[in-house]
């Protein structure tokens, strides 16, 4: 079970692997792992965005380790023991949550409970992004700077990472930023430059170069705006021509260029790179500006009036453009939206990346500035998983209306068998057997009570019993004389005799038939217990009672809970939908001042033209 969680994990089937765990909790646990496979929920959770439940995991696994620390009781072998690397991977990861969520003075208590060499030894990628959050804490206040201060903190941190690691070249760029944001620009230009530098001569691992090339594009496109701020345009030009045109900024890269070229005086340079934009599907808001520019490099290349064309199909652009996004606004529904984006799937999933958002390109691209946001693919992800839970409890429901089917069948078979079992008890007249055995009881009791010695006779006395009964009667209908009296007088000493037999055996008569009668009570309860347990099971099913129960109150849950992700559905989609319009009217607005400036150029250039037109043909006349 732990091998499959730590292979969807990696694969970052998170919903998966977690649904594992919980699985394996509720049969007993994983057990040989120690701590690790808690340590591993709290990193799906992470992945997951699941902050809150994260944090609460990895403070009960540190506060429980607290309380058993050193406690000698029986009570302390229930605490979870956690190894030095996993107790102080925990500290980190406790920290990192409250650090993702804002919380930054909890993130900063627990990132320094945090043992740097067992980090460096154990997970050297965690150490580096410990580095990392350390020193983004002491860029965020002085609070968490300690007694050398945020500078001198953030240069240390930074000189104890790797470079074979992202987090210091992160580093480095967030610390030009905030040299940027304070104004700081020569400061900013020497960390861009340096920076830049560094990654240029690093070659990075096969599966970092997609992300090492896009920081390195990113930072020189953002060195290049620093030159443009200084008019040290020469630069720009040689930073941004060096920048590859296939790349994550190329098409920012392209713009800056033209904007160089054209601070510069080359407006020819200027008007290629734009129009080199031109061709590529001008999907992002800040490329609407694009047909603008042409025309205003033209206007600065005094030629008015292809400026003038060039502003005309600006502005017809932007109408069109205008149009296009008041239809998709007002069509704007979950299907069209759905329809417009292109998941990448593997085994029929949809594929995840590293931090759990979904693997998806538009197939309209003027969405893909919209998708790239963080609100925006959170929103959409959380969508994904909601439709995926409403699933697994539509599948869940089916299981049970097959169990409820089953169940019935059971019933069915089991009142066809209560039904043979009775039919059998009837042909037994249980009654009669249970009421002459009363009687029985009631016989030898009242012979008891009265010595009846004839009673408790048994069957060879009673046959000789019979047989002198036969002898008397038989004397009685012969006449007395000598031989008759012989003859009764023969039969009077069998009858003394046999009367001093009975009783003399009376006792022994007594106690066999007592005997019997016991046994008989024995018998007698155990058949009447026997048919009492056969009449109650027929009568009350109570398994089959617990089943219906237990799919009953499951039932019950899962139309809660699909209740639940439904609710949680419609929020879902009103948030990604109010997004997605927001960001629309977002653009709208932006074409609309596009279209606005384009407007107004167009009718100053015509007003030029008609007045240089005019003054052209008085100069004739």
């Amino acid at each position: 079970m732990y091998g499959w969680v730590l292979y969807n994990y990696h694969q970052g089937a998170s919903f998966d692997a977690l649904t594992l765990l919980d699985v394996a909790r509720e049969r007993g646990g994983i057990s040989g792992h120690g701590a690790y496979p808690e340590l591993v929920e709290g990193g799906l959770m992470l992945s997951y965005g699941m902050t809150r439940e994260a944090r609460e995991l990895f403070t009960r696994l540190l506060v429980e380790t607290s309380d058993g620390a050193g406690d000698d009781s029986e009570d302390a072998a229930s605490h979870i023991t956690l190894e030095p690397e996993v107790r102080t991977q925990a500290w980190f990861y406790l920290g990192k949550v409250f650090y993702l969520e804002g919380d930054y003075g909890p993130a900063y208590e627990n990132l320094l409970r945090v043992d740097p060499e067992i980090l460096e030894d154990s997970e050297p990628g965690l150490f580096e992004e410990w580095l990392y959050l350390r020193a983004r804490l002491a860029m965020i206040s002085e609070e968490f700077a300690g007694e050398s201060g945020s500078a001198a903190l953030v240069e240390s941190l930074l000189d104890q990472m790797e470079r074979t690691e992202p987090w210091a070249y992160y580093l480095s760029y967030n610390i030009a930023m905030a040299q940027i944001a304070a104004e700081e620009y020569t400061k900013a230009q020497e960390s861009l430059r340096k920076l830049i530098a560094d990654m240029e001569d690093e070659m990075p691992e096969k599966d970092l170069i997609s992300e090492h090339r896009a920081l390195l594009d990113k930072s020189r496109l953002s060195l290049a705006r620093l030159y443009l701020r200084d008019s040290r345009f020469d630069d720009a030009l040689t930073l941004l021509g060096a920048m590859p045109l296939d790349g994550v900024f190329s098409d920012r890269a392209l713009f800056d260029y033209a904007v160089a070229a054209a601070g510069q005086g080359e407006m020819q340079r200027a008007l290629d790179a734009l129009d080199a934009l031109s061709q590529r599907s001008l999907f992002l808001a800040w490329r609407e500006q694009v047909p603008y520019a042409r025309g205003y490099v033209l206007e600065q290349m005094n030629q008015p009036r292809k400026a003038l064309t060039a502003f005309m199909q600006a502005a017809e652009h932007y109408e069109t453009r205008g149009e296009e996004l008041i239809a998709a606004r007002l069509a704007l529904t979950e299907e069209n939206l759905m329809a417009r984006l292109n998941f990448l799937y593997d085994n029929n999933e949809i594929v995840t990346d590293a931090y759990g958002r979904l693997r998806v390109m538009p197939d309209d691209f003027g969405l893909s500035e919209v998708l790239a946001t963080e609100p925006f693919q959170q929103a959409l992800g959380e969508l994904h998983e909601l439709y995926r839970m409403r699933a697994l409890l539509t599948q869940r429901q089916e299981q049970l209306s097959t169990f409820e089917t089953m169940l019935e069948t059971r019933r069915i078979q089991r009142e066809r068998r209560s039904s043979e079992a009775r039919s059998e008890l009837e042909q037994q007249h249980a009654d009669d057997w249970a009421e002459a055995h009363r009687f029985f009881r009631e016989d030898i009791q009242a012979a008891v009570a009265a010595e009846d010695v004839v009673f408790f006779m048994t069957t060879e006395q009673k046959a000789l019993k019979k047989r002198l009964d036969k002898v008397a009667a038989t004397l009685a209908q012969l006449p007395d004389d000598q031989s008759t009296a012989r003859q009764r007088e023969t039969y009077r000493r069998m009858k003394a005799y046999f009367d001093w037999s009975i009783a003399d055996d009376y006792g022994v008569n007594r106690w066999a038939a007592q005997k019997q009668l016991r046994e008989l009570d024995r018998e007698m309860e155990q058949f009447l217990n026997q048919r009492a347990a056969i009449e109650a099971l027929m009568a009350v099913d109570s398994e089959h009672s617990e089943l219906a129960g237990r799919l009953a109150r499951n039932a019950e849950e899962i139309q809660s809970l699909k209740a639940q992700v439904q609710d949680a559905l419609t929020m879902a989609r009103s948030m990604l939908m109010g997004r997605l319009d927001e960001a629309l009217e977002q653009q709208n607005n932006e074409l609309r001042r596009y279209l606005v400036a384009s407007r107004h150029a167009q009718a100053r250039l015509a007003d030029q033209l008609f007045r240089e037109d005019s003054n052209a043909e008085a100069a004739n006349d």
